[in-house]
Parts: C-alpha cells; structure tokens; sequence
C-alpha cells in the first residue's frame, strides 16, 4: 500500500532523508571526480560506493519498517 510521505511516521520521513542525501552526495561525488583524464583515487570511488551504499541500505530499511508499522496498525 502506498503511503503518502507526509502520512508516515516522523522516524521513516528522516531515515528517507538521510537516504535521499546519501545518494545525492555519491552522485555528485561520482559525477565530478570523473571530470578530469586521470582516473580517480581510490578512495573517492570508495567514498562514492559507502554514500550509495548507504542509501540503499537506510531506503530498504525504511521501507520494511514503515510495512511493518502499518501491518501492526491494521
């Protein structure tokens, strides 16, 4: 079932915040470390791979604990 984002509960709106930037800050770091000839460093690909990382784990999270507080609210 779908829930709109204002409905959920204050906790799964910030986990999808924290998210949402997570993903922002790998894309961008992804996107500008790429601008130049030279490979990157290693560790901005690692830093880009941690932020996205990031993202999907907390969005999944988010989105099972939201299921499960409206299974137990039904």
């Amino acid at each position: 079932m779908c829930v709109p984002i204002r409905q959920r509960d204050p906790r799964t709106r910030f986990l999808f915040v924290i998210a949402n930037l997570a993903l922002v800050a790998g894309l961008l770091l992804w996107n500008f470390s790429r601008r130049s000839s030279s490979p990157a460093p290693a560790w901005i690909d690692g830093l880009t791979g941690l932020f996205m990382g990031i993202s999907i784990a907390v969005n999944l999270g988010a989105l099972i604990c939201a299921r499960r507080s409206a299974q137990k609210q039904s």
